[in-house]
């Protein structure tokens, strides 16, 4: 059987609290014959503080139909056929505005709840979807020791912070973890959907739960395969136990009061809602919507995705207010590039470099932050960074989560002010 830290190296390094347990886990509990345990252990206790929401935007978002310098001439010139009029646009100032489709954030910019910071990006940019996501997921442009290491995983790590290897610390809406909470100590729980959670039904789930009751009993799996396999059993289900509890005492007066949209994202986000709410205690929760790789017809998905977001966001701090808790969480949205300056001929955008991001919430100070790229002078084709991205990730480290962003992103970087 591997050691905790060859586990956690060969990409194990998490809990996944789907329909099925992992394999290796199930085989071991079945081949014990241990009676039913009674008693499971509880987990460590995660120390109280401000919760984290963050939302990939796969693929690569036009920054530039997102963010939009409508007064600006460049901006029409260089997009004729896929530009926003400047009369149907959401403003946000007198030379920036959001996306038609995006009414519901301009709502909360109103209220100043949103920050939005312009011209995001890094030296030296890449244009390859897997390395820039990498770099954005690592904090580490150069990627010089971090390959294997997220941001946020070092934020669990970094000394001081007592979280004591509780796989509730960070949870994952979705089935795969990515590199921002990968770790070589600090395991986090990737739960699906949200919807179908759970450990199966019927006599299905009854048996994977006496599995699971053999498997950290004591009894020979745990004898014969070390206080390691016992102890990621123990974790599995009492995180599985917690998380289960805590969706079911889920307020539905809540899901009323903020009519969350069909989408996937919004049940990613109802249901962090549900677990921020049960006091779960969980810092950083994390999700994901695709399909911003937008180099033909644009206008229409983007408008779609867009929207998504916006709908999606506004429903989830609905909720939230609802429940008196809309204070203690941000978002942030973030994209491993945004699009070239000008469309191409397939009516979309191809890679490029700087963007935008938002950040959300009743804690957040709202407002436009970041210099504007220059629509005129380029790299190569592509907006110029104004804001480093280590800008953001240090200001929400040092004034929010209440961490030393030195250590996480190995150099001090100019905070911004959103917070």
């Amino acid at each position: 059987m591997p050691k905790r830290r060859e586990f956690i190296q060969n990409g194990l390094g998490f809990i996944s609290l789907s329909l099925t347990m992992p394999q290796f886990l199930m085989r071991a509990a079945r081949a014990a014959d241990a009676p039913t345990a009674t008693n499971i252990k509880g987990l460590p206790p995660i120390p109280k503080g401000k919760i984290l929401v963050v939302i990939e935007m796969a693929g690569g978002n036009d920054g530039l139909n997102t963010v939009i310098p409508y007064a600006d001439a460049s901006y029409a010139a260089a997009r004729p056929n896929i530009g926003l009029k400047a009369s149907d646009v959401v403003k946000i100032g007198d030379k920036l505005a959001l996306h038609p489709a995006m009414k519901a954030m301009g709502t909360l910019f109103e209220r100043g709840q949103v920050a939005v910071v312009s011209g995001v990006g890094y030296p030296n940019a890449n244009r390859s979807h897997f390395h820039s996501m990498d770099i954005w997921q690592s904090g580490d442009p150069a990627m010089k020791q971090r390959e294997r290491s997220g941001w946020l995983a070092r934020y669990f790590d970094a000394d001081g912070h007592g979280f004591g290897g509780n796989p509730l610390s960070g949870v994952v809406l979705g089935g795969t973890l990515p590199m921002a909470l990968t770790s070589q100590n600090s395991p986090v729980s990737v739960i699906g959907n949200g919807r179908d959670f759970g450990l199966g039904g019927g006599d299905d789930r009854q048996k994977q739960m006496e599995a699971l009751h053999a498997l950290y009993q004591g009894g020979t799996v745990a004898a014969n395969n070390t206080e390691f396999i016992s102890n990621v059993g123990n974790d599995v289900y009492a995180s599985t136990e917690a998380i289960r509890k805590a969706l079911q005492g889920y307020d539905p007066r809540a899901n009323i009061a903020a009519k969350y949209p069909q989408s996937g994202l919004a049940n990613s986000l109802q249901t962090i809602a549900k677990l921020v709410t049960s006091d779960l205690g969980t810092r950083i929760f994390y999700a994901s919507i695709g399909g911003f790789d937008t180099h033909a017809n644009q206008p229409e998905g983007h408008a779609n995705l867009l929207g998504t977001i916006s709908e999606a966001v506004a429903a989830f701090y609905r909720d939230l207010a609802a429940q008196g808790r809309d204070k203690d969480v941000m978002l942030m949205t973030f994209s491993e590039f945004g699009r070239r300056v000008k469309e191409n001929g397939s009516a979309g955008t191809d890679h490029g470099a700087a963007s935008c991001l938002f950040v959300v919430g009743g804690g957040v100070r709202g407002g436009n932050f970041g210099a504007y790229p220059s629509l005129t002078d380029l790299d190569d084709g592509d907006l110029k960074f104004t804001t480093d991205f280590r800008s953001v990730y240090s200001t929400i480290l040092d004034r929010w989560l209440a961490a030393d962003s030195t250590k996480v992103l190995g150099g001090r970087y100019e905070p911004l002010k959103f917070v």
